[in-house]
């Protein structure tokens, strides 16, 4: 397997540690925050955790295609149909969420739901690093 299939496993270990220190730590700390001090403190969180998750999440996304493209068989195929399944999700629940939190709406059931529907995501990015290295260790076979 090449340097840059590696460096994308580098890239899902990676993610992997930060959905679970956001689903275990972050987003259930919200939770604990009175309403205007949690609209100050989510604004900085998300413009902070984008600077580190962007760039993870595109390097994901171009290694996945670029991974399928060469070498397109189940593993390449698994793989870069569960990071766009990861895009989907994110930008189809979460985005929103982060969106009317940011704005000042701290409704309990929007923190609740932001924990809940985020293990999901955790099961999924877990889920992507085990494919991915049982792959890169042969543990899944190419064909």
């Amino acid at each position: 397997m090449s340097d840059g299939i590696l460096w994308l496993l580098f890239t899902d270990a990676c993610m992997a540690g930060v959905i679970l220190a956001v689903q275990l730590l972050v987003y259930p700390a919200f939770s604990y925050y009175r309403e205007q001090d949690l609209v100050g403190w989510h604004k900085r969180y998300t413009r902070n955790i984008s600077l580190l998750v962007v760039p993870l999440m595109i390097t994901q996304l171009l290694g996945g295609f670029y991974w399928l493209f060469t070498h397109p068989h189940l593993p390449s195929g698994i793989y870069t149909f569960l990071v766009c399944l990861l895009w989907g999700i994110t930008f189809r629940t979460f985005v929103p969420l982060h969106r009317r939190i940011g704005g000042g709406k701290t409704d309990p059931e929007d923190l609740s739901m932001l924990v809940s529907n985020n293990w999901i995501r955790t099961v999924i990015w877990l889920l992507l690093f085990v494919w991915h290295l049982g792959s890169y260790q042969g543990w899944i076979p190419i064909r």
